[in-house]
Protein backbone atom coordinates (compact mmCIF):
# COMPACT_ATOMS: atom_id res chain seq x y z
CA UNK A 1 0.00 0.00 0.00
CA UNK A 2 3.08 1.99 1.01
CA UNK A 3 4.33 1.69 -2.49
CA UNK A 4 1.37 2.49 -4.32
CA UNK A 5 0.84 5.68 -2.53
CA UNK A 6 4.58 7.06 -3.04
CA UNK A 7 3.73 5.64 -6.71
CA UNK A 8 1.32 7.77 -7.14
CA UNK A 9 3.01 10.49 -5.40
CA UNK A 10 5.33 10.53 -7.93
CA UNK A 11 3.23 10.66 -10.50
CA UNK A 12 1.23 13.82 -9.47
CA UNK A 13 5.03 15.46 -9.24
CA UNK A 14 5.56 14.75 -12.90
CA UNK A 15 2.16 15.97 -14.05
CA UNK A 16 2.36 19.03 -11.62
CA UNK A 17 5.98 19.83 -13.24
CA UNK A 18 4.67 19.15 -16.85
CA UNK A 19 1.49 21.40 -16.05
CA UNK A 20 3.95 24.00 -14.71
CA UNK A 21 6.26 23.86 -17.97
CA UNK A 22 3.00 24.30 -19.91
CA UNK A 23 1.77 26.88 -17.79
CA UNK A 24 5.07 28.72 -18.29
CA UNK A 25 5.25 28.26 -22.25
CA UNK A 26 1.89 30.31 -22.29
CA UNK A 27 2.69 32.70 -20.04
CA UNK A 28 6.21 33.60 -21.87
CA UNK A 29 3.94 33.19 -25.35
CA UNK A 30 1.12 36.02 -23.33
CA UNK A 31 4.41 38.12 -22.70
CA UNK A 32 5.87 37.80 -26.44
CA UNK A 33 2.18 39.07 -27.59
CA UNK A 34 2.22 41.91 -25.87
CA UNK A 35 5.04 42.87 -26.54
CA UNK A 36 4.81 42.29 -30.32
CA UNK A 37 1.36 44.33 -30.11
CA UNK A 38 2.00 47.09 -27.90
CA UNK A 39 4.00 49.29 -30.43
CA UNK A 40 1.43 48.73 -33.39
CA UNK A 41 -1.17 49.63 -31.19
CA UNK A 42 0.38 52.63 -29.48
CA UNK A 43 1.43 54.02 -33.23
CA UNK A 44 -2.48 54.04 -33.96
CA UNK A 45 -4.34 57.58 -34.06
CA UNK A 46 -7.13 56.35 -32.66
CA UNK A 47 -7.71 53.58 -29.85
CA UNK A 48 -8.71 50.41 -31.10
CA UNK A 49 -11.84 48.44 -29.30
CA UNK A 50 -10.96 45.55 -27.70
CA UNK A 51 -13.38 43.32 -30.02
CA UNK A 52 -11.50 44.53 -33.13
CA UNK A 53 -8.41 43.01 -31.80
CA UNK A 54 -10.35 40.04 -30.44
CA UNK A 55 -11.80 39.64 -33.86
CA UNK A 56 -8.07 40.40 -35.63
CA UNK A 57 -6.80 37.56 -33.40
CA UNK A 58 -9.65 34.80 -33.78
CA UNK A 59 -8.78 35.84 -37.98
CA UNK A 60 -5.25 35.12 -37.29
CA UNK A 61 -5.71 31.75 -35.36
CA UNK A 62 -8.33 30.89 -37.93
CA UNK A 63 -5.65 31.23 -40.43
CA UNK A 64 -2.69 29.34 -38.18
CA UNK A 65 -5.43 26.26 -37.92
CA UNK A 66 -5.82 25.95 -41.30
CA UNK A 67 -2.07 26.11 -41.87
CA UNK A 68 -1.99 23.39 -39.31
CA UNK A 69 -4.33 21.26 -41.04
CA UNK A 70 -3.61 21.44 -44.63
CA UNK A 71 -0.82 23.26 -44.91
CA UNK A 72 0.16 26.49 -47.39
CA UNK A 73 1.94 26.22 -50.22
CA UNK A 74 4.00 28.31 -52.25
CA UNK A 75 4.16 28.80 -55.39
CA UNK A 76 6.80 26.70 -56.40
CA UNK A 77 5.59 23.80 -54.35
CA UNK A 78 2.17 23.74 -55.95
CA UNK A 79 3.96 24.29 -59.47
CA UNK A 80 5.63 20.75 -58.65
CA UNK A 81 2.97 18.99 -56.94
CA UNK A 82 1.19 19.74 -60.32
CA UNK A 83 3.31 18.76 -62.74
CA UNK A 84 4.73 21.97 -64.56
CA UNK A 85 7.75 21.68 -66.15
CA UNK A 86 7.97 25.25 -66.46
CA UNK A 87 11.30 26.85 -64.98
CA UNK A 88 9.22 29.03 -63.17
CA UNK A 89 7.10 26.76 -61.37
CA UNK A 90 5.49 29.59 -59.35
CA UNK A 91 4.28 31.89 -62.16
CA UNK A 92 2.32 28.90 -63.19
CA UNK A 93 0.78 29.04 -60.07
CA UNK A 94 0.19 32.62 -59.96
CA UNK A 95 -1.53 32.14 -63.58
CA UNK A 96 -3.72 29.55 -62.05
CA UNK A 97 -4.88 31.76 -59.26
CA UNK A 98 -5.69 34.36 -61.64
CA UNK A 99 -6.88 31.49 -64.23
CA UNK A 100 -9.82 31.56 -61.30
CA UNK A 101 -8.68 27.52 -61.16
CA UNK A 102 -6.58 28.25 -57.86
CA UNK A 103 -7.45 29.84 -54.13
CA UNK A 104 -4.12 31.86 -53.17
CA UNK A 105 -4.10 34.16 -49.76
CA UNK A 106 -2.11 36.43 -49.03
CA UNK A 107 -0.05 35.17 -45.62
CA UNK A 108 3.24 37.02 -44.31
CA UNK A 109 3.57 38.85 -47.24
CA UNK A 110 3.42 36.55 -49.83
CA UNK A 111 0.72 34.57 -51.60
CA UNK A 112 0.61 31.22 -50.75
CA UNK A 113 -2.28 28.23 -51.61
CA UNK A 114 -4.48 26.16 -49.09
CA UNK A 115 -3.33 22.29 -49.24
CA UNK A 116 -7.07 21.75 -49.09
CA UNK A 117 -7.71 22.27 -52.99
CA UNK A 118 -5.07 19.92 -54.26
CA UNK A 119 -5.80 15.81 -54.36
CA UNK A 120 -3.03 14.64 -53.47
CA UNK A 121 -2.97 11.45 -54.55
CA UNK A 122 -4.21 12.54 -58.41
CA UNK A 123 -1.53 15.62 -58.05
CA UNK A 124 -4.79 17.76 -59.42
CA UNK A 125 -6.75 20.46 -58.43
CA UNK A 126 -9.93 19.18 -56.91
CA UNK A 127 -13.00 19.97 -59.10
CA UNK A 128 -14.41 21.91 -57.10
CA UNK A 129 -12.51 24.47 -56.89
CA UNK A 130 -12.66 26.72 -59.86
CA UNK A 131 -16.68 26.25 -59.44
CA UNK A 132 -16.08 27.66 -55.86
CA UNK A 133 -14.15 30.80 -57.25
CA UNK A 134 -16.69 31.02 -59.62
CA UNK A 135 -18.92 31.67 -56.88
CA UNK A 136 -17.19 34.12 -54.83
CA UNK A 137 -16.25 36.35 -57.93
CA UNK A 138 -19.75 36.62 -58.45
CA UNK A 139 -20.68 37.92 -55.25
CA UNK A 140 -17.66 40.17 -54.39
CA UNK A 141 -15.88 38.40 -52.11
CA UNK A 142 -12.05 37.34 -52.15
CA UNK A 143 -10.06 33.91 -51.82
CA UNK A 144 -9.38 34.68 -48.33
CA UNK A 145 -12.90 34.65 -47.69
CA UNK A 146 -13.52 31.64 -49.51
CA UNK A 147 -10.38 29.58 -47.91
CA UNK A 148 -11.75 31.11 -44.33
CA UNK A 149 -15.38 29.47 -45.27
CA UNK A 150 -14.37 26.47 -46.27
CA UNK A 151 -12.91 25.64 -43.02
CA UNK A 152 -15.75 26.75 -40.73
CA UNK A 153 -19.00 24.53 -39.51
CA UNK A 154 -22.21 25.64 -41.81
CA UNK A 155 -25.21 25.07 -41.46
CA UNK A 156 -25.61 24.34 -45.14
CA UNK A 157 -24.09 20.78 -44.59
CA UNK A 158 -25.55 20.33 -41.53
CA UNK A 159 -22.85 21.74 -39.50
CA UNK A 160 -20.07 20.52 -41.21
CA UNK A 161 -17.31 22.18 -42.14
CA UNK A 162 -17.35 22.23 -46.50
CA UNK A 163 -14.07 21.94 -46.50
CA UNK A 164 -14.16 17.88 -45.40
CA UNK A 165 -17.06 17.29 -48.41
CA UNK A 166 -14.34 18.44 -50.98
CA UNK A 167 -15.22 15.28 -52.80
CA UNK A 168 -18.89 16.57 -53.30
CA UNK A 169 -18.65 19.04 -55.25
CA UNK A 170 -22.99 19.78 -56.06
CA UNK A 171 -23.09 19.93 -52.37
CA UNK A 172 -20.38 22.18 -51.65
CA UNK A 173 -21.10 24.62 -54.68
CA UNK A 174 -24.96 24.13 -53.15
CA UNK A 175 -23.44 25.26 -49.68
CA UNK A 176 -21.64 28.05 -51.26
CA UNK A 177 -24.32 29.65 -53.28
CA UNK A 178 -26.42 29.25 -50.18
CA UNK A 179 -23.74 31.21 -48.25
CA UNK A 180 -22.40 33.53 -50.39
CA UNK A 181 -25.80 34.44 -52.42
CA UNK A 182 -27.79 35.68 -49.86
CA UNK A 183 -29.21 39.05 -49.46
CA UNK A 184 -30.39 40.77 -46.41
Amino acid sequence: MNTEIHHREDQLRADSAALRDVLDGALVNLHRSMEAIRPALASLPLPVSPEVVAGMQSTENAWRAIEAEFGMLTGSQVGELLGSRASGRSSYASDKRKAGQLIGVRRRNALVYPGFQFDQETGRIREVVPGLIAVIREHGRTDEDLAQWLCDPSGYLDGDRPVDHLHEPERVLAAAEGHYGVEW
